[in-house]
């Protein structure tokens, strides 16, 4: 009988381990799946940081025939491959040239501005070409659009002029270029 009793004694040790290492198992289980889920988000968040950012197809600017240079630029932009989609409104641009910096936030408006007083502008946006999950004021997969802006003062011969189109979340595109010894056409072309 005392054989007994301390079977069941043992057995009730056992089971009672089993069920502790069943809730340790339970908790490790439960804690690598937490752990998989935030390595996934982490890793598309940085996916979306690094692989998001537009790519620039033509820089002009308009009034060359004006001795003192031009004013009016147009860059055409789509996203690059595998970007997610940019909004416009969390873009600042930014026109540097060897005496100025002019920053540029995107405007709804019909029209683009600069106040030279604040080196402060907007910018606008024109779909020349919309995908499939276009949507206004985003800039998605298959969309090309033209992005009009001022200069602050006028830009002449042969400056050297950087554009980038730093969006909130992505890759800052930067546009480095000279503008041509001899500018006798209304648009000029600048990059590429």
């Amino acid at each position: 009988m005392r054989k007994g009793e301390m079977g069941v004694g043992t057995l009730i040790i056992f089971i009672a381990l089993l069920l502790v290492a069943a809730v340790a198992a339970g908790v490790l289980i439960q804690t690598a799946g937490s752990l998989q889920q935030r390595a996934l988000s982490t890793g598309s968040q940085a996916t979306g940081q690094i692989a998001t950012s537009a790519t620039v197809l033509e820089v002009s600017a308009e009034d060359g025939t004006n001795l003192a240079g031009v004013t009016n630029f147009s860059m055409i932009m789509k996203l690059a491959p595998g970007s997610e989609p940019i909004r416009l409104e969390a873009v600042t641009m930014a026109l540097s040239t060897v005496d100025s910096t002019t920053t540029y936030l995107y405007s709804e408006a019909s029209t683009a501005t600069v106040n030279p007083a604040t080196n402060n502008g907007t910018f606008i946006v024109e779909y020349l070409q919309e995908g499939v999950n276009n949507d206004e004021g985003l800039l998605v997969r298959g969309d090309v659009v033209r992005i009009d802006f001022l200069a602050q003062a006028a830009i002449g011969q042969q400056e050297d002029v950087r554009i980038n189109f730093i969006p909130q979340i992505g890759t800052p595109t930067r546009i480095v270029f000279s503008t041509p010894d001899v500018m006798s056409t209304q648009r000029v072309f600048l990059y590429p």
